[in-house]
């Protein structure tokens, strides 16, 4: 039991910084520091809503890389102290502190931090783009 645990914790952390990495610490997905930001709040233990919405983040991710920075952060008990404090690095702590709970939450910034559009559960890629394209307008 124990071992499973920590099989998870592992996943989940694995899981988180990887997201991380592949947005800010590698070079070709590197985005000007004032750029829009989509923000993916999840669960491990979400699997079938948060499992959704993770593909159409990362094929958005791939067509877009240039456009925009793309985090997730773990809401799960064993990772949440992580994503708080990468949160507050990003200046968007308020947001995970609001919606952890709510998971899956997609929370599109704009440049500047503001949060323009907040998608609870699985949708379409095109209501996540329409609000992409949206925060990449605003100044």
């Amino acid at each position: 039991m124990k071992l499973e645990r920590f099989l998870g914790v592992l996943i989940s952390s694995f899981i988180v910084f990887s997201g991380l990495w592949g947005t800010a610490a590698s070079a070709e997905d590197a985005t000007p520091a004032q750029a829009a930001m989509i923000v993916l709040i999840f669960d491990t233990h979400c699997k079938t809503a948060c499992e959704l919405v993770r593909p159409i983040m990362k094929e958005i991710k791939d067509e877009m890389k240039d456009c925009f920075s793309y985090v997730e952060l773990n809401s799960s008990s064993e990772t949440l102290a992580d994503s708080q404090k990468t949160a507050k690095e990003l200046g968007i702590h308020g947001f995970l502190a609001d919606y952890a709970q709510f998971v899956p939450i997609v929370g599109v910034f704009t440049a500047k931090k503001k949060c323009i559009k907040v998608i609870q559960g699985p949708k379409a890629k095109d209501v996540y783009m329409a609000a992409l394209q949206k925060a990449l307008q605003c100044k």
